[in-house]
């Protein structure tokens, strides 16, 4: 099975809200200014949201545009997935040919996600916990986009498989995170992977 990173996702999320941000402080400043009540305050009061909404804008829209020139990646999973104690054999795709500048730095966590209820709503803040994790680099030439870079993840011999609740996003989630340097900027991909017991 093929996996996408969700990182685009991330910065599509990043840059539409910079962009609402900075919309909405537009309007308000404009009927403030019509109504003649444009005074120092209101812009002091703006001014705040308008530096976040700017830096939203400008670091999501940024990688966004960095992803459409040089395309995305995709991991390929054999199977059902990752089994404890043994080598969990993957492939690594782009969309387009790419050639990393340097090493590729991978980064395998297994984290735990637990959902924490706000004054009693269902819905509220989460906390997330390292449960295991390890890094390593590994030098790669050319990666042909039909050809992809096999990696070997080091699972542990024993943790805790995936499980992730669909109604909540609580429980257990395996992460792989792929940095590839390419002409003087990361290229980060995450994937979330399926591993059993």
């Amino acid at each position: 099975m093929r996996i996408k990173s969700h990182t685009p996702q991330i910065y599509l999320g990043m840059t539409a809200a910079g962009v609402l941000t900075l919309a909405f402080m537009g309007i308000y400043a404009h009927l403030m200014r019509r109504d003649g009540r444009d005074a120092w305050y209101v812009y002091a009061f703006i001014s705040p949201f308008v530096l976040v909404g700017a830096a939203l804008a400008f670091f999501g829209g940024r990688f966004l545009l960095r992803w459409a020139m040089l395309g995305s990646w995709q991991l390929d999973v054999p199977g059902p997935g990752g089994e404890f104690g043994r080598p969990f054999a993957v492939t690594l795709f782009p969309s387009r040919t790419r050639t990393p500048s340097g090493e590729l730095t991978c980064h395998l966590r297994c984290i735990r996600i637990v959902k924490l209820a706000s004054q009693g709503a269902s819905a509220g803040r989460s906390s997330t916990t390292t449960l295991w994790e390890t890094t390593w680099t590994l030098r790669a030439g050319t990666i042909h986009a039909n050809i992809g870079l096999p990696l070997s993840l080091p699972l542990p011999a024993s943790g805790e498989p995936t499980n992730i609740s669909p109604q909540s996003g609580a429980g257990t989630q395996w992460q792989l995170n792929v940095v590839v340097p390419t002409r003087g900027f990361s290229d980060e991909s995450v994937f979330d992977l399926p591993v059993r017991a």
